[in-house]
């Protein structure tokens, strides 16, 4: 069954064509010769209907003729997805929903900064499940040539708005975590107590 599966059906490193419906987390791609079903994550860029987009595949199928295309739009995110998929006790399914959940950008920031709390409570699995990744998957990012963005400066700035959070109840992995994403998204933030910990706790608050 497995083999006459991998004959009939076809198997791409990408696939060019034009978004011909959208539905939830999956897209119909069409080709010159094939309508692709593919399942996408809330992170890639606004699809319209009758736009060419270009995806990096990764194909699945089960046993049972049960089959999955999964689409990226950048091919490191691919990488970080099969890397995921690579994890003991770690299925193709649960890579998807974890790359659903954060972006992979972050995903492998908090990695490699072994943020275990925040990234926990941002892809929604337990802290031993995370802590297998990160002893997995950190020396791969790292051997592979995943790299964080300039590591955050602890400013006065920084401080308060650490102290003002953990006085809210939060956890010392959740604050770091999220001052570290302000930090990558926009250091500006950091010369304002006040803007930041308000920008703070619009981010954090999601995670509640």
């Amino acid at each position: 069954m497995l083999s006459s599966l991998k004959s009939i059906i076809p198997m791409f490193d990408s696939i060019r064509g034009t978004v011909a419906a959208i539905e939830n987390d999956e897209w119909i791609l069409e080709t010159d010769w094939y309508g692709f079903r593919i399942k996408v994550t809330p992170f890639i860029s606004s699809g319209k209907i009758e736009e060419q987009k270009k995806l990096f595949i990764r194909f699945y199928f089960r046993e049972d003729g049960e089959f999955f295309y999964y689409g990226f739009e950048d091919p490191k995110e691919r990488e970080t997805f099969d890397l995921i998929c690579g994890v003991k006790g770690i299925g193709h399914k649960t890579a998807f929903k974890i790359l659903s959940r954060i972006h992979w950008k972050e995903f492998t920031d908090l990695i490699i900064a072994e943020n275990v709390d925040y990234l926990s409570s941002r892809i929604n699995l337990s802290s031993k499940t995370v802590k297998r990744l990160l002893l997995e998957l950190k020396p791969r990012l790292d051997k592979v040539g995943f790299v964080t963005t300039d590591a955050p400066k602890v400013t006065k700035t920084w401080k308060e708005v650490k102290t003002a959070l953990s006085g809210l109840g939060y956890t010392a992995g959740e604050v770091e975590g999220v001052l570290n994403i302000l930090w990558q998204e926009d250091q500006a933030l950091f010369d304002d107590t006040e803007i930041l910990l308000k920008k703070a706790l619009g981010k954090i608050g999601g995670l509640k």
